[in-house]
């Protein structure tokens, strides 16, 4: 126990505890469970948040996110109090706190990707927590090419934030999407990793999941100067990628395609080369 503030308590591989207000909790059909908001919560807050919080608010995120791909359950400490905001800042006191002596299970993702956590509901044994994602990405038309953004020297197109948000998610445990190594660790608790889209947007990629990959700093730039970059492009589509949506097989040979394009095109590869690599990075994968 690191200090009684934090909000989430664990050993490597379990038992997990999260505090959780009570207040934040909801019943369906009586069923009671919470969603997973942190991560949102210490976005919406990054500017007028202390460290603490957000280091605390990081680690409940990758608590439940190891949990939830793990299948393993969460005790749950549920807490009364108050919670106000003062000046621009949200604080709160707990008064009571109990332990409950049911476990809870993190069960599905929401539309938006934060995780919904069930009281005394394990998942099916046949539940695949990367296959469960499918539904909700999989998409039935071509995605829209992302739009360019004057500047000098490169090309530079918009990002969708939430593309990048959801390969956060996606690479919870921080470890490099490539190689497995784990990224360094950041002064705000987060994993230092960036995001790569595969098929670069300058040479015709979709800003869309299934194109982009959490790596880390070395692989990155292996990935756009390395002797071996087209190897390692293909092996990102078909090892990494595909593994992930395995429903999306007409998407990866449209991929695939695009990677033998620029594999054959001079000017293709000297894209892939020139591409502004900072306007890929998006620091911190928690």
């Amino acid at each position: 126990m690191t200090t009684k503030y934090d909000w989430c308590f664990s050993n490597p591989s379990g038992p997990y505890l999260v505090n959780i207000w009570h207040d934040q909790m909801q019943e369906e059909n009586g069923v009671i469970y919470f969603v997973d908001r942190a991560s949102t919560w210490g976005e919406e807050n990054r500017a007028t948040a202390t460290q603490a919080q957000l280091n605390r608010a990081s680690a409940v995120s990758s608590l439940i996110q190891t949990a939830y791909y793990t299948k393993a359950p969460v005790n749950v400490a549920i807490l009364d109090g108050t919670r106000k905001t003062v000046g621009l800042r949200e604080t709160s006191q707990a008064k009571q706190r109990e332990l409950d002596s049911v476990l809870w299970y993190p069960h599905h993702k929401e539309a938006d990707g934060n995780i919904r956590v069930i009281r005394g509901k394990p998942q099916p044994d046949n539940f695949d927590p990367y296959n469960e994602e499918q539904p909700q990405q999989k998409q039935t038309a071509a995605p829209t090419p992302p739009n360019k953004v004057k500047g000098s020297g490169t090309e530079i197109f918009e990002r969708d934030s939430e593309v990048v948000k959801a390969v956060k998610q996606r690479a919870a445990n921080g470890c490099c999407e490539f190689c497995g190594q784990e990224g360094f660790k950041t002064a705000s608790g987060g994993f230092y990793l960036e995001a790569h889209h595969v098929i670069p947007l300058n040479c015709g990629g979709p800003d869309d999941v299934r194109n982009v990959v959490a790596i880390c700093a070395d692989d990155h730039r292996r990935a756009h100067f390395g002797e071996d970059r087209h190897a390692v492009r293909d092996k990102m589509i078909w090892d990494v990628l595909a593994v992930h949506y395995p429903n999306d097989t007409e998407f990866f040979e449209a991929m695939d395609e695009k990677s033998l394009e620029i594999k054959r095109s001079a000017s293709g590869q000297q894209k892939l080369e020139d591409h502004r690599m900072d306007n890929y990075r998006h620091n911190e994968v928690s």
